[in-house]
């Protein structure tokens, strides 16, 4: 059905040659002579238009202020993006059309952009284009479509070429300076009565605290307890802080919106940019369809492994925030900081919680908001703050990652 509008045309055109070389033979004559030499001309400029070299059109993409082949850029950002091109024969072309498709792998996400250049003396071209914002995820240029059309618009030639590359955007972050919940760990009052294997003490004293049931005589300062009348214990340093953990909850039913659960993914890079750039050991759990186990068993973490992980996460979990956060405490060392990523407020998740405390450490809760279906009452956050406070966990709630810093200094205290 496609190419009988062609051979429709087709047969017009050998009709409308005919009757006008019948015109020439029958009637002769300068006026149908004339007739018949620019019908010969034009019928020869729209043949010889098929090789007007578009079909072998090349091009080079290049991606204005980066480098590389596999380009990082932040979620938000806009791809500034050159296309050179060259057009191979000498048949003139008014102009040329090029239409980019660049696509999100792994989802429906396709921004088709349209533009258009005259070939210079030499048959190249140059354009420039900024995409719209980019979403986290991996990102490809699909075959470049060229076409041009002869002067009369009348028959369209097109032409293709294709240059690999993969665009890795990253997670949206913010920068942090500071964590109350940080400085807790740092002073020890997390593990409160015996040091993880991440967070060993030395013999160097480095302060003064109050006196925690179950401390050593040994540990007990006498002369501050003199001086201020309350019981005081030595502060030591320590060879390195203890591990944070954080988990991010990638159920399927627990974000109502997709703009949620990027809000929670931006949060777990935030946080182990923070953790990673003070030095601190860290571990990761992404519990989804598949869990990845990042850490577990003291094993060193990468940030580059961690960044191409949260790269690809979705929201595709089915397993139970507290199956996974029992499993979770099972392969990490008793007195590791548990930070929970997750709009949950369950009384199974609060169970889970207690059953981290129960391994000498102070579990956090980073509360993601839903900003236009809230999924809870606020009654209900205010009664889980409420709980948080009373067994003195941390709890943060936000609704815009820029919320992100106030909130950790701000806490549940």
């Amino acid at each position: 059905m496609k190419r009988l509008p062609e051979i429709r045309f087709g047969w017009f055109c050998a009709f409308l040659y005919a009757v006008i070389l019948s015109f020439v033979v029958f009637q002769g004559g300068k006026t149908s002579l004339m007739l018949f030499v620019i019908v010969n001309g034009l019928g020869l400029y729209l043949l010889l238009g098929r090789w007007s070299g578009i079909g072998g059109i090349r091009g080079t993409r290049t991606l204005v202020a980066s480098s590389g082949q596999d380009d990082l850029h932040a979620a938000g950002s806009r791809l500034r993006v050159r296309l050179q091109m060259q057009v191979p024969g000498f048949w003139p072309l008014p102009y040329v059309i090029v239409r980019e498709r660049l696509i999100r792998v792994g989802g429906s996400d396709l921004q088709e952009y349209e533009l258009s250049f005259v070939p210079d003396y030499r048959r190249r071209g140059l354009v420039d284009y900024e995409s719209a914002p980019l979403r986290r995820g991996r990102y490809k240029f699909l075959d470049t479509q060229c076409s041009t059309r002869d002067i009369f618009g009348l028959f369209e030639h097109r032409g293709t070429f294709s240059e690999e590359r993969q665009i890795k955007v990253l997670p949206r972050t913010i920068e942090l300076h500071e964590w109350r919940h940080l400085r807790k760990a740092r002073a020890g009052q997390i593990e409160q009565r015996a040091s993880s294997l991440w967070a060993r003490e030395t013999t160097q004293i480095d302060g003064v605290r109050d006196y925690i049931h179950g401390d050593r005589m040994s540990r007990i300062h006498w002369n501050a307890t003199a001086r201020t009348g309350q019981w005081k214990s030595k502060e030591y340093e320590r060879e390195a802080l203890p591990r944070f953990v954080i988990v991010l909850d990638r159920r399927a039913g627990a974000y109502k919106s997709p703009d949620a659960f990027e809000l929670a993914v931006s949060t777990a890079a935030s946080l182990l940019n923070l953790a990673l750039r003070r030095g601190m050991p860290v571990g990761f759990v992404s519990a989804g369809a598949q869990t990845g186990w990042f850490g577990a068993g003291r094993m060193p973490v990468n940030r580059e492994q961690l960044m191409e992980h949260l790269i690809d996460v979705e929201a595709d979990g089915s397993e139970p925030l507290d199956h996974v956060l029992r499993r979770t405490s099972e392969r990490f060392e008793a007195g590791a900081c548990f930070v929970l990523v997750s709009p949950s407020m369950e009384d199974e998740t609060l169970f889970a919680l207690e059953g981290l405390a129960a391994k000498r450490t102070g579990p956090c809760h980073i509360h993601i908001a839903e900003r236009a279906q809230p999924a809870e009452p606020p009654e209900r956050l205010a009664q889980w703050a409420k709980m948080f406070r009373s067994r003195q966990w941390e709890l943060c709630t936000i609704m815009r990652l820029e919320d992100l810093p106030t909130a950790l200094e701000a806490g549940t205290a």
